[in-house]
């Protein structure tokens, strides 16, 4: 069991979309009352050095690397509300995976 998961938000630029990444997690995981979850930001020329501190990594972009953690393609997020639930329900559901 982890006490602390760390998840790793990652777009093109890591500023905007990913930004807007971190706020839709934080707000689902207090929604869920899960606790201890810490969003870091990213861009894809960064991954291959942030990704050592990732338990998961969320992005809105397709990665064509295979990574040691769990990727969850959240494009979704971004489109509409019933995507946006799907990739946070995702989201959710490796978060206790990992918490377990």
């Amino acid at each position: 069991m982890k006490d602390k998961i760390s998840i790793l938000c990652c777009c093109g630029a890591g500023i905007c979309t990913s930004n807007y990444l971190r706020e839709e997690i934080g707000e689902r995981m207090k929604q869920e009352g899960i606790k201890n979850v810490k969003v870091t930001l990213c861009r894809v020329n960064d991954v291959e050095e942030a990704i050592a501190n990732a338990d998961m990594m969320v992005t809105t972009v397709e990665m064509k690397a295979n990574y040691p953690v769990p990727m969850i393609r959240a494009l979704g997020i971004m489109l509409d509300d019933k995507a946006a639930k799907k990739a946070l329900d995702e989201i959710v559901m490796e978060v206790r995976k990992l918490q377990r």
